[in-house]
């Protein structure tokens, strides 16, 4: 299985056309939401401001994974192609950790090593 690291360096830093966004910071609750104007990705009382669902939905997984920026492709065609992949992705890996934490009774420690895992997957 390919790694979260290993698919954003194969099929996103590859891309000619990238754009740097800085996403804020992770608290747990993490909700995407269509407003007047676009789309918000929230984290707690924090949000940034999205293009379009799919940049929402990109940017919440790598939001998820702990990361603080993160590249997207200019070309929404290739982000919208790509989204379904790296979803299903990061489904697999979420299921994995999840399961392997069940047996961590204390919630903060289970959210520190899922944190310390995340950042060894996107390495």
């Amino acid at each position: 299985m390919k790694t979260l690291g290993e698919f954003y360096r194969e099929k996103i830093l590859s891309q000619k056309n990238l754009i740097t966004k800085e996403l804020p910071d992770y608290n747990g609750e993490v909700k995407i939401e269509k407003g007047l104007f676009g789309w918000k990705l929230h984290s707690g009382k924090n949000y940034i401001e999205c293009e379009s669902e799919e940049e929402a939905r990109y940017l919440k997984i790598f939001l998820e994974a702990g990361l603080t920026e993160v590249k997207i492709p200019k070309d929404k065609k290739y982000l919208k192609k790509i989204l379904p992949e790296i979803e299903k992705l990061k489904e697999k890996i979420d299921e994995i950790i999840n399961s392997s934490l069940e047996s961590i009774m204390d919630k903060k420690i289970q959210e520190k090593v899922k944190s310390l895992v995340w950042s060894e997957i996107i390495k």
